[in-house]
C-alpha cells in the first residue's frame, strides 16, 4: 500500500503559534491506497481418480480427469491403439522465458510476493485464506478419504492455486503447492506400470490444467518437474484435433480436458490448431450448450448440454478467439439456466444449484462480458461464504449449496472443513475475483491471504450467509479492476475500513498525538527553530 498522509502546513505552523492547547489541532490521517495486485482455473471437476471418490457431495463433472493417483479399483479393456510416451524435458533449465520465474530454485514454483493486510472483510481475500489454510494443514495438498486412506487430490489442488492467483493473494503457499504438483507431475498425469515394455498411461485433461498452473504461476512449462508440459499436450493431440488420453485401459478426455489445452497452450504462446478448435466447436449441441463427453460426431441432440463443460468451453473460445457466434449462443444457453438470485445447476446428479457449477457459469459471464450475469453468480456465492458466527478453521470457505452451509451452520462451533468445501470454494472463487481462466495470473499477488476480520463490536453472518462484519466488504488485493462491477466482491481497488482500527480512534502515520503538542510548545519558545522543526515533522511518508 501507499500510505498518503495529510501534514499540517505553514498555516497551521502559524495556528501553533498563537494558541499553546494543540490537541486536536493537527490534521494529521491515513488513507491506505490501496494498490490491488493482478489478478481457475478451477474445474468443478475435482480430477476424479481410478480410485472411488468418497467425497460426501457430488461436483460438477466427476469424471472430467482420470488420474493414476491412487489404486484402480477396476480397470476397463485395453485399447487397440498404443501412443507415444510423453516426452519429459531432459533438465529443468536455469533459463526461461521472458516472464516466466526461471528455474534452480524454491522460487520456480511461483512468484516473489510482498506481505498483504492481516485482516479483511473482502470475500475474495478471506475466501483465498481458507483455501491457503486449508493447503497449509494438508501439506501444502489437498487429500480425498477412501474407505479410510488418505490420497492426494491432484487436480483440486491445482484449482486452489489458480484460485489463489486469480485472488492476488496466499502466493507463499500456492508457491509451496505448485512445487508439491511438480515433484508429482508424474502420478497425476501419467502412470507408470513398471513395464519398460509398455507406453506409460498419459491423460491429456490433467497435463492440460498443470499447463494452465504453470503459466497462471509464471514457471517455464516446458521444465515443469522436467516434463514439458507443453510438448507433451501437443502430443496428445490427434488427427482429428481431439487432446486424448494415452492409456490402453481407453480414453476419458473430455471437453474440460479440451478447454483447458486451448487455453494453456494458447497462454504459454504455442499454436493451437485449427482441428483442436473446430474439434471443440463440434461438441456444442442445439441450444447452445456443449456436451461433456466428446465423439467425434459431435453433438446432435440438446439433452446432452452440459452446464458445467459449456461454462468451460466458452472461456476456451474466447481465449483463442474467432468463435463470437458460437460463444454467444453458449452464454445465451447459460443464462437461461440461471435463476433469479444467481445461481445455476449442473447436469445429471448436480442438477440442483450450486456453488461449483455457478462459479463456473460466473466465470464464464466475465470471459463473454455478460456483466449482469457474472454479478448475479457473485452475489449468489457471497450468500454461501461462511462468515464470522462459523469456527475458524471453515470462515472464508463456501458451501456447495444451501443444505449444506445450513448443515454447517446447525453443526456451530463442532463443523469443520470438508472436501466439499474445499471443491466449492476453489471453484467459486474465480468467480468472485472476476477473473476468467484465460487471465489467470499470480503476478504481482500479495504472499499471505488475510484472516476475516471479526473483532467488530458485532460480527454477523448475514442471513444468506455471506462472510459480513460491521464494516463493508473491501479490497487490498486480487484485480486491478472489479469486471463484476460488485464493490468488496471482485478484487477491486478499495480500501480496507478494518485497517483503519476502531470506529472513532484517530487515524495516525506512526507518529503519537502527543507528538504535535510537544512540537507546539517547542515553538512557543524557540521561535525561529519551529520553522525547521515542522519541516522536520513532515514524516516519513513525505
Amino acid at each position: 500500500m501507499s500510505p498518503t498522509t495529510l501534514r499540517p502546513g505553514a498555516r497551521a505552523l502559524g495556528a501553533l503559534l498563537l494558541s499553546a492547547a494543540l490537541v486536536g489541532a493537527p490534521a494529521v490521517a491515513h488513507a491506505d491506497d490501496a494498490s490491488p495486485s493482478p489478478s481457475a482455473t478451477a474445474t468443478s471437476s475435482p480430477s476424479a481418480t481410478t480410485t472411488p471418490d468418497a467425497s460426501a457431495s457430488p461436483s460438477p463433472s466427476e469424471t472430467a480427469e482420470p488420474s493414476p493417483s491412487a489404486t484402480a479399483t477396476a480397470e476397463p479393456s485395453p485399447s487397440a491403439t498404443t501412443p507415444a510416451s510423453p516426452k519429459p524435458s531432459a533438465s529443468p533449465t536455469d533459463e526461461a522465458p521472458t516472464g516466466l520465474v526461471p528455474g534452480g530454485d524454491a522460487r520456480r514454483y511461483g512468484v516473489a510476493a510482498a506481505q498483504g493486510p492481516a485482516t479483511s472483510t473482502n470475500p475474495v481475500l478471506v475466501g483465498a485464506n481458507y483455501l491457503e489454510e486449508q493447503l497449509r494443514d494438508g501439506g501444502h495438498h489437498f487429500s480425498v478419504d477412501v474407505a479410510g486412506t488418505l490420497y492426494a487430490d491432484y487436480g483440486v489442488t491445482a484449482d486452489a492455486v489458480l484460485a489463489l492467483a486469480a485472488a492476488g493473494t496466499g502466493q507463499d503457499e500456492a508457491t509451496l503447492a505448485t512445487q508439491y504438483l511438480a515433484d508429482n507431475v508424474k502420478n497425476y498425469a501419467s502412470y507408470d506400470d513398471g513395464d519398460p515394455a509398455t507406453v506409460d498411461d498419459v491423460y491429456a485433461g490433467s497435463v492440460a490444467k498443470l499447463l494452465n498452473v504453470a503459466v497462471a504461476q509464471g514457471v517455464d512449462p516446458t521444465a515443469f518437474g522436467g516434463w514439458d508440459l507443453v510438448d507433451t499436450l501437443e502430443g496428445l493431440e490427434n488427427a482429428q484435433g481431439r487432446f486424448a488420453d494415452q492409456s490402453p485401459w481407453g480414453d476419458y478426455s473430455n471437453v474440460f480436458g479440451q478447454s483447458f489445452a486451448l487455453i494453456g497452450l494458447h497462454r504459454a504462446g504455442a499454436t493451437v490448431s485449427a482441428d483442436a478448435r473446430a474439434y471443440l466447436l463440434a461438441q456444442q449441441c442445439p441450444g447452445g450448450g456443449f456436451a461433456l463427453y466428446m465423439t467425434d460426431a459431435g453433438c446432435t441432440d440438446a439433452a446432452n448440454a452440459d452446464p458445467d463443460a459449456t461454462a468451460m468451453a466458452v472461456q476456451a473460445l474466447v481465449a483463442v478467439g474467432g468463435a463470437s457466434s458460437a460463444v454467444s449462443d453458449a452464454l445465451d444457453y447459460l443464462a437461461g439456466r440461471q435463476n433469479a438470485d444467481g445461481a445455476v445447476g449442473g447436469a445429471g446428479p448436480t442438477a440442483a444449484v450450486n456453488a461449483n457449477s455457478t462459479g463456473l457459469a460466473g466465470q464464464a459471464f466475465l470471459a463473454g462480458g455478460r456483466s449482469a450475469q457474472a454479478r448475479a453468480a457473485v452475489g449468489y456465492l457471497t450468500g454461501l461464504q461462511y462468515g464470522c458466527t462459523f469456527p475458524t478453521a471453515l470462515r472464508g470457505g463456501i458451501a456447495y449449496d444451501q443444505a449444506a452451509y445450513d448443515a454447517q451452520r446447525t453443526a456451530g462451533q463442532d463443523a469443520t472443513p470438508g472436501d466439499q468445501d474445499r471443491r466449492s470454494t476453489s471453484q467459486a472463487l474465480l468467480a468472485l475475483a472476476g477473473t476468467p481462466l484465460g487471465s489467470v495470473t499470480a503476478r504481482g499477488a500479495d504472499a499471505e491471504a488475510p484472516d476475516l476480520a471479526c473483532a467488530s463490536a458485532s460480527p454477523t453472518a448475514s442471513p444468506s450467509g455471506s462472510a459480513t462484519s460491521t464494516s463493508a466488504p473491501t479490497s487490498t488485493g486480487g484485480s486491478t479492476s472489479d469486471p463484476t462491477g460488485t464493490a468488496g466482491s471482485g478484487g477491486g481497488s478499495t480500501t480496507d475500513p478494518v485497517a483503519a482500527g476502531p470506529t472513532g480512534s484517530l487515524a495516525q502515520t506512526g507518529s503519537e498525538p502527543l507528538v504535535p503538542v510537544l512540537v507546539g510548545l517547542v515553538l512557543l519558545v524557540l521561535g525561529g527553530v519551529a520553522v525547521a522543526l515542522s519541516r522536520g515533522r513532515r514524516g516519513a511518508h513525505a
